[in-house]
């Protein structure tokens, strides 16, 4: 069946203005995704004549999103435009698309390909984030292909994949409202059992939170995939160096109170094991403690 690429308009709910779209369709072997639209949105200054890649965040909104919602998501279209990032959102329909390795992964592969010809991304080193069932994808996905992702971030999950050491180089952040209790359980011993190989994944739980999407989650999820998409320049610019990330931790969180305290400090060894967050980096450790302290 024939690939398609197409351009409309969809009607931008937040601000009441319409705005531009594109989707490819992709045929699969998926009983309810025999034709599956994956939405993009190109940046805002994006320039054909670059000489850099345009790096692509994979968002998955929750179970069964249709995916109109998050490619008109004013608070992640602007941070896609502010950093030049391509914007990519399946609509995927139950067949159990959370798990990559039986059809989305490889529909999801076949559609950055349609899109890259069109336009100069980086369809390797990809950033995902998701929510609830698309949260279960933001891990799940980068655990299939780690070597062609670079971040990922997941709210409110109920499924992860294996911890391994695979994974040792595509940073990984988890948020979770404290009142979602069985998944607040969940992502803590999927942690645990990361700390157990030695990888680190960052951890914010928030306060009397079901399982809804606190705009604090929000903020600490762009900031956390800005800096790495900042570190990893290197990966849309291939003749640039590899940056040599610190294993250092300069910077221990308290999940229970928000605040952060310098390693090694007498407030820090007080944390409780399964109330601490580290930090091999500053600018993540403040942006964390700024988000616990969001109105």
């Amino acid at each position: 069946m024939r690939k398609l690429a197409l351009t409309i308009l969809t009607y931008f709910v937040l601000c009441g203005v319409l705005t531009a779209a594109e989707f490819v369709m992709i045929p699969t072997s998926a009983p309810e995704n025999r034709n599956t639209q994956f939405w993009y949105r190109v940046p805002a200054n994006y320039n054909k004549d670059a000489k850099c890649e345009y790096r692509v965040l994979v968002y998955f909104g929750g179970r069964n999103t249709k995916g109109t919602g998050e490619i008109n998501n004013k608070t992640w279209t602007d941070w896609c435009d502010k950093n030049d990032i391509f914007l990519v959102v399946p609509s995927f329909k139950n067949d159990d698309y959370w798990q990559p390795q039986r059809w989305s992964g490889k529909a999801l592969f076949e559609a950055l390909a349609e899109i890259k010809k069109r336009y100069n991304i980086c369809d390797d080193k990809l950033l995902y984030y998701g929510y609830s069932a698309g949260a279960q994808c933001a891990n799940l996905f980068p655990a299939w292909k780690p070597d062609k992702s670079r971040a990922y971030v997941s709210h409110a999950c109920g499924v992860f994949h294996k911890p391994n050491v695979t994974m040792k180089d595509v940073f990984g952040l988890l948020t979770c409202g404290d009142a979602d209790r069985q998944r607040f359980i969940i992502n803590h011993r999927f942690i645990s059992d990361y700390r157990k190989q030695g990888i680190n994944v960052l951890w914010k739980s928030f306060p009397n939170h079901p399982h809804d999407v606190p705009k604090d989650s929000t903020y600490l999820a762009q900031a956390f995939l800005e800096y790495y998409h900042k570190l990893y320049a290197c990966d849309l610019n291939h003749s640039a160096s590899i940056p040599a990330p610190s294993s250092k931790i300069l910077y221990v969180g308290d999940d229970l109170d928000g605040v952060i305290y310098p390693a090694g400090s007498p407030e820090a060894k007080n944390v409780a094991e399964d109330d601490r967050v580290y930090f091999t980096s500053e600018e993540l450790a403040r942006a964390w403690e700024q988000s616990a302290a969001m109105p």
